[in-house]
């Protein structure tokens, strides 16, 4: 995904200019209050550092691919994944430092570092991309809200890229739980307006004291394909070693 949701530790930003001003109040179209509804459900899965078990199916015409995954991340520039489900990739792990990424190969004993010209490829056969690993975007700082529509239990809210954003999509359409601030949809548009992809949440329940989404899918636009990622167990603000997001760990 260029760009998922991200799925990925934001420090809430203090708008410019004086307390009271027009600026202020608003954050592009639409009043302050709105960006930090979609900072809070941008932040929803995101802590100090977070740790657990995940599982990953992708749906393909030809064929479905179910892998089974622990995780630890440290705010927005760390991660390390490494799959345990199907023995055959048992080990496999993925890295991932600041704008590096690295896969390590148990068979063959071997760390490979992802390329420039790598970034586009597919992270782990998914529609997820190893670009997508690298690019955290933080909605609040790279996009300004263009329309906000209230309905009773949910706010929609359309966000377009500020001039210059090192973003892909042209256009993102959120819907926000408006008692919580659970994300439950995100539609994401080319800068020509065409749908591209859409990822749903759902099956909403309380992990480690959060609530959140412990189910994110994936689907491509025109294609009867899909990624869905299913949260076992999560914890936040747990210690983890800063040795783990090392060459050293990616083999441990």
């Amino acid at each position: 995904m260029k760009n998922s949701m991200s799925s990925i530790i934001v420090v809430l930003a203090i708008l410019a200019g004086p307390v009271g001003t027009a600026a202020a109040q608003t954050w592009g179209k639409c009043p302050k209050d709105t960006r930090d509804l979609v900072d809070r459900a941008d932040r929803i899965m995101f802590a100090k550092t977070t740790a657990g078990k995940m599982t990953m199916t992708v749906k393909k015409p030809d064929q479905t691919q179910t892998m089974s995954m622990t995780f630890w991340s440290s705010g927005r520039e760390n991660m390390l994944v490494r799959l345990t489900e199907p023995s055959r990739l048992k080990g496999m792990s993925t890295l991932k430092v600041s704008d590096n990424v690295w896969y390590y190969m148990p068979r063959t004993d071997r760390i490979v570092k992802v390329g420039s010209s790598m970034m586009g490829d597919s992270w782990m056969g998914s529609h997820f991309t190893n670009d997508d690993l690298v690019k955290e975007t933080q909605l609040y700082l790279h996009y300004e809200c263009q329309a906000r529509a209230d309905g009773k239990d949910s706010v929609t809210v359309t966000l377009t890229p500020k001039p210059s954003a090192p973003v892909v999509w042209g256009k993102i359409v959120m819907k926000i739980r408006r008692a919580d601030s659970v994300p439950e949809s995100a539609q994401y548009f080319s800068d020509k307006g065409v749908l591209k992809r859409t990822m749903t949440f759902d099956r909403v329940q309380v992990m480690d004291g959060r609530t959140i989404p412990t189910r994110m899918t994936l689907t491509v636009a025109g294609k009867n394909e899909s990624t869905e990622v299913v949260y076992d167990k999560v914890r936040f603000d747990v210690v983890i070693p800063a040795r783990l997001f090392t060459l050293s760990g990616l083999k441990m």
